[in-house]
């Protein structure tokens, strides 16, 4: 946990590429919404969702939309030829047939140290269905996601976490940050995860596939580090996604917020002046935005409050 700081009452200053490039991970882009994902609800039975490789993963139109996602340009389906072939991508992962490991690169690092680690990269093929996964995890989960969660949704990036400090952060008298400690994500953190996604997903092949991404390295999280958002070749918008479902920390802070604002009030002065019969305490306000794995904690009430929510 950082320092607290005092914030001041008040503000001291009244051309076209390739169809099939890549794009770079900060280009603003349109994200497209194949109808199979409208139809998600189809799939869903008693609260959690079905057959979702099968019947939306698999899909032509999804992957291509994939495709769509992943390009800096409009694509049309004959610059994909040469590259892979989305009708034999969408057979195999309907029969359960995908190899993940044939769709890496994997690069060696040539110093010879602790850190040094080598670095997995995967083919189009792969990033399509990787993409294509993000896309039915963020309709699953999208509304679910509390309103201080920015990183890995579309329009929720770091910009717009910091448009909603500037627009709804009223007042604040203390702040700190918290980061966690440099960990990478074992495979530990990875059944924490798949238990879950299967209590909204209740698909094995689904879940299956995600685990081989992490045992292959295709997919890579490490908490508290330093290239989290930042658009290296190890990050991808799934992993951000999956941060999102996966961490606890939201809910905790949620409850927090809700919890001061109940038991902690502060004087108001406009009451205080108003000459009326009302309440003249007002709730002890508490914000928090989250950024993938940076997070920030103000609050209106007291140094001894701000020190008290930072050891919780």
């Amino acid at each position: 946990m950082g320092t607290s700081h005092q914030i001041p009452t008040q503000d001291p200053r009244s051309q076209p590429v390739r169809p099939w490039k890549l794009h770079q991970p900060h280009q603003k882009r349109r994200r497209f919404t194949p109808r199979p994902l409208h139809r998600m609800p189809k799939s869903h039975a008693h609260g959690s969702f079905t057959n979702l490789i099968k019947n939306v993963v698999a899909s032509p139109l999804v992957l291509f939309t994939a495709c769509q996602n992943l390009a800096a340009a409009p694509l049309r389906p004959a610059s994909l030829q040469g590259h892979f072939s989305i009708e034999t991508t969408s057979r195999e992962l309907r029969e359960n047939r995908f190899n993940v490991e044939v769709c890496c690169v994997t690069l060696t690092p040539s110093s010879k140290t602790a850190s040094s680690l080598p670095l997995v990269l995967p083919n189009l093929k792969l990033k399509a269905v990787v993409e294509a996964i993000r896309m039915v995890l963020e309709i699953v989960y999208d509304e679910r996601f509390v309103t201080f969660c920015y990183g890995g949704r579309v329009g929720m990036g770091r910009h717009t976490a910091i448009r909603y400090l500037k627009n709804s952060v009223e007042n604040p008298s203390w702040w700190f940050t918290v980061r966690f400690k440099p960990h990478g994500f074992e495979h530990f953190h990875v059944e924490k995860l798949c238990s879950v996604i299967e209590c909204k997903v209740k698909d094995a092949v689904f879940i299956d596939l995600i685990k081989r991404l992490f045992q292959c390295k295709a997919l890579v999280i490490e908490l508290g580090g330093d290239w989290l958002g930042r658009g290296l070749p190890q990050e991808c918008g799934l992993c951000s996604i999956l941060m999102n479902v996966y961490d606890g920390f939201d809910k905790e802070i949620q409850e927090m917020r809700l919890r001061e604002s109940r038991e902690n009030r502060e004087l108001d002065p406009k009451m205080i002046g108003s000459g009326l019969d009302s309440d003249v305490y007002k709730p002890v306000k508490v914000y928090a935005v989250r950024f993938l794995d940076e997070i920030l904690v103000a609050t209106s009430g007291s140094k001894m409050l701000a020190m008290e929510l930072g050891r919780q």
